[in-house]
Formats: C-alpha cells, sequence, structure tokens
C-alpha cells in the first residue's frame, strides 16, 4: 500500500476532529488526514487548530465537501468506511488486502450516519475485535495500529 489517508466524516465536535487529527498525524505511513463535511464548532474552532497541527507537523491536510472528491483530487483507489455497528461486515484485514495503490480509511466523526451513495463508492469494513460502543478516536487509532501490524508482518 502506497497511501493511506485518514478520513473523519462529517465531524461536528472540535475536540474530536482534533484528537484524530493527532492520531492521524502520529503514524508516519498516513499520507494525509481528510476532513469531509465538518459541521458547527468542528467546521468553526475545530479545523483552525487542525491547520496548525498540520503545519507544525508538516504534514497533509484536506478539507471537502463530499466523500467523491477523494477519488477525483486524491486518486484514491479504495475508499473502506469502518462501520463497527455492521454485524456483517468483513474485518479490515480482508478489505485491505482488496486494496492496491492508495486507500482511504473513513470514520464516522459526527452524528451524521453515512450515505447509502456514499457507502456505495467504496467497502463496508469493522474491526472484529472492536465492539460498536468505542468512539471515533479508539476505531481510527485501532485501525491505524492494525495496518501497522500488517505492514510488519508482510
Amino acid at each position: 500500500m502506497k497511501k493511506l489517508y485518514l478520513v473523519a466524516y462529517a465531524p461536528s465536535s472540535p475536540y474530536r476532529l482534533i484528537d484524530l487529527a493527532k492520531v492521524a498525524y502520529s503514524f508516519n505511513f498516513v499520507t494525509g488526514f481528510v476532513v469531509v463535511r465538518p459541521t458547527g464548532l468542528a467546521a468553526q474552532s475545530g479545523l483552525p487548530e487542525v491547520f496548525k497541527l498540520a503545519y507544525k507537523y508538516g504534514k497533509s491536510l484536506f478539507v471537502l465537501s463530499q466523500l467523491r472528491e477523494l477519488k477525483d483530487l486524491l486518486s484514491i483507489d479504495k475508499l473502506i468506511f469502518i462501520i463497527q455497528n455492521n454485524k456483517e461486515a468483513p474485518d479490515i484485514e480482508q478489505v485491505i488486502d482488496m486494496a492496491s495503490d492508495s486507500v482511504a480509511i473513513i470514520i464516522q466523526a459526527g452524528e451524521s450516519p453515512f450515505s447509502k451513495e456514499d457507502i456505495s463508492m467504496g467497502y463496508v469494513s469493522r474491526i472484529n475485535e472492536m465492539n460498536e460502543s468505542f468512539s471515533p478516536n479508539a476505531v481510527a487509532e485501532a485501525t491505524a495500529a492494525i495496518l501497522k501490524i500488517m505492514r510488519l508482518l508482510r
């Protein structure tokens, strides 16, 4: 896998957005952090703080209005939606194996669920070792850790 993006979908809390950015920027193998459809305080006060973090760490930050822009602007091959409460979804390890050059791991960062149109653009996945009560930050951290372990094992 050459490029990996962590995507915060529809964040509404500035604190959650900042914490997700810190997760993305703490892993060297994450190419960039993407925020899609930020709302409320996340857009007003969270984004300026995330921009500061991106600058401080020399990392990239993209703010997009729609998920389809991921494929258009960043040439991302695979979109992987992490939906922990979907018991039928395959484990992320199985879905990642289908990925080629660039992958976006999309985490629901607010109260807005993924639309059917959005989900149709990619793959639904979950982390089987976690239950659905974990926060988006915990899911992002676990996802990044699993991807790191998978890289070490290959």
